[in-house]
């Protein structure tokens, strides 16, 4: 972006005190703020860990850098309007607000949509070498924060790289807000995955995709999985749809089919047990790559990079051998569905599965929880709660003495830890502490 204070203030309608000064970045986070020449900070009140950012300006920040807030003026240049977010979502929807020429691409997706936008956007030209996140959600995203990130997306990002961006589904009315402002030359729906269905029903998740196809403009190309098209397509019409299908052949590999325009091609996706849980993403980015022409080995070894670099990132192992499965990304029903399946699939001397809560909405059904153990028991997968879960499951009694135990297993065995909450983190914690460093 590249503003002036005083043009932001006449943009949005706002109030403007202070010397004008020229703005090429937005921080909504108070640590971001070391004195950094063209930063401007937005203010705003955010659950905890970040808190009520506007009652630290007067000592902080306001002296240091220009600001956004929705309060009186406490000193230096500050823009005064009724809803910091609004005004983001002003700048971000201006010309001087948006990257010029970069590709834009919007992502639909409850199972690791983070990853599935990191193989988008190397699958569409983008950098390999950049870092991943791998974790839970707020090592990524600041908690509270999800209705900024598509503005701040758009205010911050450069125009050599395509710009890919996960939608704000978990509030009602954001996605399709968001795709608006976005303006996406592809969308990409990864899934209708059980936590949409369990916080807004069927229905409500249908309507939710039908409010993101509708805010998107004619020309923008829509990458689904196969299977999705009698929903979706009377709503996709008159955009180029193009689908994706992820199997399994004979032989156990595991195999990509695509029908980009009505043109179809086949082929088996270099991965193994424990990057299966990236083939829904792969199959995504490979689909949207090829529907802007873009294919290839290049193409195809980006991808592939990626996917190792992101299971990399999630796989650790412990000094006696054991191997330590990072998924505590998976936060919803479907993921910690697919985190559990990569590993029964996994051949492996013993298999244990850590699961913590999920975040679904609050129709999530309390026996749709305890399925999944279910269904790692018949895996052969020795499945454990780390609270939240119901009756009828192993619980985890310490998560201390628990890693401790896991570390033990033995060579040869492996570990998955998926879910929320502090029992999980906190097994989480202790395992990887223990993790012999990569290299």
């Amino acid at each position: 972006m590249n503003f002036t204070t005083l043009e932001i203030a006449e943009l949005t309608g706002a109030g403007h005190e202070g010397p004008s000064c020229v703005v090429q970045r937005v921080a909504i986070d108070p640590g971001e703020v070391v004195g950094e020449d063209n930063l401007l900070f937005a203010t705003s009140a955010h659950p905890p860990p970040l808190g009520d950012t506007s009652l630290r300006l007067e000592d902080e920040i306001a002296e240091r850098v220009p600001y956004l807030t929705e309060r009186p003026w406490v000193g230096g240049t500050a823009v005064i309007g009724p809803s910091t977010e609004a005004m983001l979502r002003s700048m971000a929807g201006d010309d001087r607000g948006r990257p010029a020429g970069a590709l834009r691409v919007g992502v639909i997706a409850t199972d690791a949509p983070w990853a599935m936008a990191e193989l988008l956007r190397v699958a569409l030209g983008g950098r390999t070498d950049t870092p991943v996140r791998p974790g839970p959600p707020d090592e990524r995203e600041i908690p509270g924060t999800e209705r900024f990130r598509v503005p701040l997306a758009l205010l911050n990002h450069g125009p050599d790289q395509p710009l890919v961006v996960e939608l704000n589904r978990r509030h009602r009315g954001c996605a399709g807000a968001d795709a608006a402002l976005l303006d996406p030359h592809v969308l990409v729906i990864g899934d209708l995955g059980p936590r949409q269905v369990a916080m807004m029903g069927t229905d409500g998740t249908l309507r939710q995709t039908e409010e993101v196809l509708a805010a998107c403009g004619p020309d923008t190309h829509v990458v689904i999985p196969e299977g999705l098209q009698d929903d979706l397509d009377p709503w996709i019409a008159p955009r180029p749809r193009h689908t994706y299908r992820v199997g399994t052949n004979a032989a156990g590999e595991t195999t990509l089919h695509l029908d980009v325009s009505g043109r179809t091609s086949s082929g088996a996706l270099p991965t193994d047990a424990s990057r299966r849980w990236l083939a829904n993403a792969q199959g995504a980015a490979l689909t949207a790559g090829a529907a802007l022409a873009r294919t290839g080995p290049e193409v195809d070894d980006a991808v592939t990079a990626m996917s190792t670099r992101l299971t990399d990132a999630t796989v650790h192992t412990l000094p006696d051998g054991v191997a330590v499965w990072d998924r505590s990304d998976a936060t919803s029903v479907g993921a910690v569905i697919g985190a559990v399946a990569a590993l029964a699939e996994h051949p492996a001397d013993a298999r244990y599965a850590i699961l913590g809560p999920v975040d679904d909405g609050p129709t999530a059904a309390e026996g749709l929880h305890c399925s999944i153990l279910d269904r790692a028991a018949a895996a052969g997968v020795v499945g454990i709660a780390a609270g939240g879960w119901g009756i009828g499951t192993d619980h985890l009694d310490h998560p201390v003495t628990m890693a401790d135990e896991l570390a033990a297993a033995g060579d040869g065995a492996v570990v998955v830890l998926a879910g929320t909450g502090a029992d999980l983190l906190s097994v989480r914690d202790r395992l990887l502490s223990m993790a012999q460093p990569k290299s």
